[in-house]
């Protein structure tokens, strides 16, 4: 048993040890696989304890509720940031009669705010969201059109134009299943679209096991470009572009800020996550990306 043990873990390379800063204080070791160069956290938390990790008024993207100014500002910029996303998803729907009646999957949803935009458009929306609380906070147009999870939708015959994960595919429990079925549940010119945290940016490698965005165990997977591009590649999906995320590192580098409670965190945060940007102008390597991710090359 200790040799099948050890075996495994050689496929591993310790990174790091942070912890849970928003709920438990647990500690966790972000280490790389080898094998797909993904960071991965560890131990990953079964599925019956992961709910306990989120169960907390100060999970913003769970909230309605604007409760701090920071909370205030985070609404204002995603109102903003919304639109940016409706953009880059029309941008991939070649026909007018597709960008009038396109049909949007969202996983990971979140409170459905994504999606309300989605259906002012005019667009047939589905979507999925694990957590209760956020289920809960769902405006009554959304709440009729989102799952629990992808297995009502793979027992339906519809077949979507695009899919998105704006920060949510570094929840998912199973990954390669995850992506297979949504390869399935996408149309044969669909698109799939992917936004997250890049653990390549100034800001990630600036705070170190302070980023906020590693937030273990809620994220349980961390990419860069060529872990993210190795990954759809093993389902025959294929990486078109990147696109950055400009705001992503203010909010993270401000979150960052707090979790090593220095003075003035937002003043800080705002002058680390401009320097991140700036350095990402010639590196690439924003705090966020965006993927867009097709079936064909073409």
């Amino acid at each position: 048993m200790f040799h099948v043990k050890q075996l495994k873990m050689n496929n591993y390379k310790h990174v790091l040890t942070t912890k849970d800063f928003l709920v438990t204080g647990d500690k966790f070791d972000v280490s790389k696989n080898l094998k797909t160069g993904i960071l991965e956290t560890h131990p990953k938390p079964s599925h019956h304890d992961l709910y306990k990790y989120y169960d907390s008024k100060d999970y913003i993207s769970h909230s309605q509720k604007p409760s701090s100014f920071f909370s205030f500002c985070y609404r204002q910029i995603r109102a903003i940031s919304t639109k940016r996303k409706l953009k880059i998803c029309s941008s991939q729907l070649k026909t007018r009669s597709l960008k009038n009646k396109a049909r949007v999957l969202d996983v990971g949803c979140g409170t459905g705010y994504f999606l309300l935009k989605c259906l002012e458009k005019g667009w047939f929306v589905k979507g999925t969201e694990n957590n209760k609380n956020a289920r809960n906070t769902l405006p009554p147009e959304v709440s009729k059109h989102v799952y629990e999870g992808l297995e009502p939708l793979k027992q339906q015959s519809e077949k979507f134009d695009i899919i998105t994960m704006w920060h949510s595919l570094e929840h998912l429990y199973d990954l390669t299943s995850a992506i297979s079925d949504l390869k399935r549940l996408l149309r044969p010119n669909g698109t799939i679209i992917v936004a997250c945290p890049n653990h390549k940016s100034f800001d990630a490698v600036f705070y170190k096991e302070n980023w906020a965005a590693y937030d273990v165990p809620r994220h349980l997977w961390h990419f860069d470009k060529k872990s993210m591009r190795d990954l759809f590649l093993t389902q025959r999906v294929f990486l078109k572009k990147t696109i950055p995320m400009n705001w992503d590192s203010f909010f993270v580098s401000i979150l960052s800020e707090k979790i090593l409670r220095n003075t003035f965190p937002f003043f800080r945060g705002l002058f680390i996550g401009l320097i991140s940007n700036l350095r990402a102008k010639y590196s690439g390597e924003y705090s966020s990306l965006i993927y867009v991710l097709k079936k064909n090359l073409k």
